[in-house]
């Protein structure tokens, strides 16, 4: 560049122009230089021209120009230049999303005991503040004479989001109380920024985004639904079952849990048969008025206010704890709204009455029309969302694999080039030639390695299946060596063909079921010590097996023992024989046991369970990107769950590891409205038990321990948390039913494409078959065409391409033009694709055969012709 200055360029995720400097409006352009007006033509509000789209992302800033501005103002724009390539800088970026997750962690860190007054973690966390507030400002400078784009500019919210964060962290400036840690944890949502760098994981979440449109009408269309059988549900069972239905609030949560399908049935129970006959139940026991003894449920007086009071008597009850009022007495608080009165999880049962018909109506309905239909629509709307985003990503993905398959593929292909070419000789095996010599010379070259050989082979089939010649598919390079080593030679030969033997591979997965079946009679500890002989005898023969096994395959490598290792089936096989062997005090019988996985390897005969196998190995990776967001989302959660109900619900909410669980659990739905309730009516109304505090050891409901945690008064543990509803609602709904949903997605999703890769293939082996059955082709030499044609898929992907063609034929010194590639291309390729699968590749071998052979005969008889002359 001219004016050795920094390119006013920015970018986007975009590869950087090659030559930025020939566009006009660049301040290094010959137009540029004789027209300096030019780059002020056209510029909109933000300073950017109407070419901008020439470069995509990287688009002309004013004000970052250097040149656009006046001597005074130079150095202020270098230094903008300066903190823009820093903002842009890819460590740099990698180092803030590190803080990120490293602030989030902190978090998690200080929500325990003694752990907020850290000087460690408090210095960590003054660190990390600095590096966020540094963020900011390189971002506001980089702007250079706009700042204001910080604010207002294509990502105003992340800066706005992040600035924010900042200003609420610095110590004093905003009086936020605790809820500055659920702002600072808001930080992790930028993770969101780099999950487009990663495919499955952009695939994921674009399947996520893309099905919650869905999803909203989903909701809607739920809540319709939910609020029509609530008011039916009111109207039907308020008075026998005042629990779930005393309101619209409780009934319409009531619906949700039921549509969850959790204890759906105790709550049809309570109205078919009345709360008197049918009393305890998902989480409640109903006190029958009329036959129990229900005088804790009962209030002593009503004061002079109207409110209903309740007294303990302490000398058969615990009141430690407990409130006393003005009077001295002590008071138990008993939650009591409308005909719903409720205490240590008793709910009065005032009015009983059954619904023999009606309740069981009502309930099978609600569950098919919400449970089996409607919420199924979550599944159906993620799963065909993540369809539609993975085929818009499938296609840039796989042009991703096929380059570097295709490198792999030209590395291969020069060793090829490398390799020494051999003939057939005329005792069946293969003997060296020259490519530039006449094919009926024979030379002495000694191929020492197995590789070595195995290469010259390939490229000597190669070079006979394109010229047409005659090859035995099953012909081996004659062994090179002399003496013992050619002995050794010839063995590690009859290794390799024995190892790779059916037979030989049946027997091995036979005695892999034998090994597995005997761990798991010796988990019968009778059993092992009554047969202890007969067992050691079978494991000693089995590990003599394994051992065998092990030694041919090392001796089949011949002098080249490390290629056994390049399987990681092998690799596994040798870290287990050799294990048994080591004088080490552990039980090898989980290893041993996990031999069975190679049982695995005979999928391949079984097409069915060879698409549920790559459908679950396809995706495991998703699966475990579905495990960060949920991650993420649990942590999240978990942070502000503590917030709100560690106070309250010590044994859910008590600790940041002990939160996690629960939240998993939630997520499974297992149970997880009696979380819901311990929080929204306060643990000394509902589900805490003494057997449940005893274990907390004095930290449970309304202890000291408890009690400090938070910032809320002691009358949370009998007034619950009005976030308790909407936690668990939002929770649920996108952490269990969307969220989970990603794995059935993934899954189904996965399944459907290995469905079609077997479907593919299937059909391609039946034209394969096809052809060979017209062009009378034994299955041997068809295997052998199969090999050539790997050689020239280079990129493994099913199918030649021109490029691939062309590479593969200059590895074997065959060099035909472009024109000539393309018009065998063109011949081969029926489908019209531009790719060669085997089957066009087995036709055209066979056509290219035929006119080889019908030149060699015109050249016998021509030669015929001439003797005949001649004599």
């Amino acid at each position: 560049m001219s004016s050795g200055l920094p390119i006013p360029w920015h970018k986007n995720n975009k590869v950087e122009p090659a030559n930025p400097e020939e566009h006009p409006l660049h301040p290094a352009s010959e137009k540029y230089q004789e027209e300096p007006s030019t780059h002020t033509q056209n510029l909109n509000k933000e300073g950017k021209t109407d070419f901008d789209d020439e470069f995509g992302e990287y688009k002309y800033n004013k004000f970052t120009d250097p040149n656009a501005w006046g001597p005074a103002l130079r150095p202020y724009i270098l230094f903008a230049n300066l903190n823009q390539r820093i903002c842009e800088n890819a460590y740099f970026n990698n180092f803030i999303i590190f803080c990120i997750v490293l602030a989030g962690a902190l978090v998690g860190v200080q929500t325990y005991d003694g752990m907020d007054d850290d000087p460690v973690v408090l210095a960590l966390d003054f660190v990390i503040l600095v590096f966020f507030s540094a963020e900011c400002v390189f971002k506001i400078f980089a702007e250079g004479m706009a700042i204001w784009r910080f604010w207002f500019g294509p990502e105003w919210k992340w800066n706005n989001f992040d600035f924010f964060i900042v200003l609420a962290c610095i110590p004093g400036l905003l009086d936020l109380g605790k809820q500055v840690v659920v702002l600072r944890l808001l930080r992790l949502m930028r993770l969101a920024k780099v999950f487009r760098k990663i495919p499955q994981l952009q695939m994921i979440v674009m399947g996520l985004v893309g099905g919650m449109k869905s999803i909203s009408y989903i909701v809607l269309l739920l809540f319709m639904v939910f609020y029509l059988y609530a008011i039916l549900g009111i109207m039907m069972f308020q008075d026998n079952d005042p629990f779930h239905w005393a309101s619209i609030d409780l009934a319409m949560m009531t619906l949700f849990r039921a549509s969850t399908l959790e204890d759906w049935t105790d709550i049809m129970y309570f109205n078919i048969y009345g709360c008197d006959s049918y009393k305890v139940g998902g989480g409640i026991e109903y006190c029958d008025l009329a036959k129990d003894d229900c005088a804790i449920l009962l209030p002593d007086y009503i004061d002079s206010a109207g409110e209903n009071v309740y007294l303990m008597d302490c000398s058969i009850e615990n009141c430690t704890g407990h409130d006393v009022n003005d009077f001295g007495e002590t008071i138990r608080h008993v939650y009591n709204q409308g005909n719903l009165t409720i205490y240590n999880s008793q709910v009065l049962c005032q009015a009983p009455s059954s619904s023999m018909m009606g309740a069981p109506i009502f309930f099978i309905s609600f569950i098919v029309v919400s449970a089996l239909v409607m919420l199924s629509l979550f599944v159906g709307a993620v799963t065909m969302a993540m369809a539609d985003s993975m085929d818009e990503m499938k296609a840039d993905q796989e042009e991703k694999d096929k380059i570097a398959r295709l490198e792999k593929g030209k590395q291969a292909a020069e060793a090829l080039k490398n390799a020494s070419v051999r003939k057939m000789s005329s005792r069946g095996g293969f003997a060296n030639i020259a490519e530039e010599e006449d094919d009926e010379e024979e030379l002495e070259e000694v191929l020492t390695g197995k590789m070595a050989r195995e290469r010259a082979r390939m490229k000597t089939l190669l070079m006979a299946a394109w010229d047409g010649s005659e090859v035995d598919p099953n012909a081996t390079v004659e062994v090179p060596f002399e003496g013992w080593k050619r002995t050794y030679a010839q063995i590690a030969q009859k290794m390799e063909k024995l190892t790779e033997a059916n037979w030989f591979q049946n027997f091995v997965t036979a005695v892999i079921m034998i090994a597995g079946a005997q761990v798991g009679f010796q988990t019968y500890e009778a059993e092992d010590i009554k047969h202890a002989d007969t067992i050691a005898v079978i494991d000693l023969v089995i590990s003599t097996i394994f051992t065998i096994e092990v030694a041919f395959k090392l001796i089949a490598c011949e002098f080249e023992p490390w290629l056994f290792f390049n399987s990681g089936w092998n690799r596994f096989d040798f870290a287990l024989v050799l294990g048994g062997y080591l004088p080490l005090d552990f039980d090898l019988k989980m290893l041993r046991l996990l031999r069975l996985l190679r049982v695995l390897k005979l999928v391949n005969k079984l097409p069915q369970l060879q698409v549920i196998i790559t459908a679950l190995m396809m995706g495991v990776v998703s699966i475990g990107y579905i495990g960060v967001i949920l991650c993420i989302f649990f942590y999240f959660f978990a942070i502000v769950g503590m917030i709100f109900f560690g106070q309250n619900d010590p044994w859910h909410f008590g600790s940041l590891h002990m939160t996690m669980l629960t939240l998993f659990r939630a997520a499974t739905l297992e149970d997880w409205t009696d979380i819901m309730y311990i929080n929204t009516y306060g643990c000394e109304i509902f589900g805490y038990s003494d057997v449940m505090n005893d274990a907390l050891g004095g930290a449970g409901c309304g202890s000291a321990e408890a009690m400090t945690r938070g910032q809320l008064d002691r009358s949370v543990i009998y007034n619950g948390s009005p976030m308790s509803s909407t936690f668990f609602l939002i929770f649920i709904m996108v952490g269990a039913l969307v969220l989970l949903t990603l794995f059935v997605g993934v899954v189904t999703t996965s399944m459907e494409e290995a469905t079609d890769d077997m479907k593919e293939k299937m059909e391609l082996e039946e034209e394969v078959q096809k052809v060979a059955e017209e062009e009378g082709i034994p299955q041997e030499q068809v295997e052998m065409y199969r090999t050539v044609f790997g050689i020239l898929d280079l990129d493994g992907g099913g199918s030649i391409e021109e490029d691939e063609l062309k590479i593969g034929l200059d590895a074997i010194g065959r060099r035909p033009s472009d024109e000539e590639l393309q018009k065998m291309l063109l011949e081969v390729d029926e489908s019209g694709d531009g790719e060669v699968d085997f089957a066009e590749f087995l036709q055209f071998m066979m056509k290219k055969r035929g006119m080889m052979l019908m030149r060699e005969r015109g050249r016998g008889r021509e030669l015929q012709r001439m003797a005949g002359a001649n004599s």
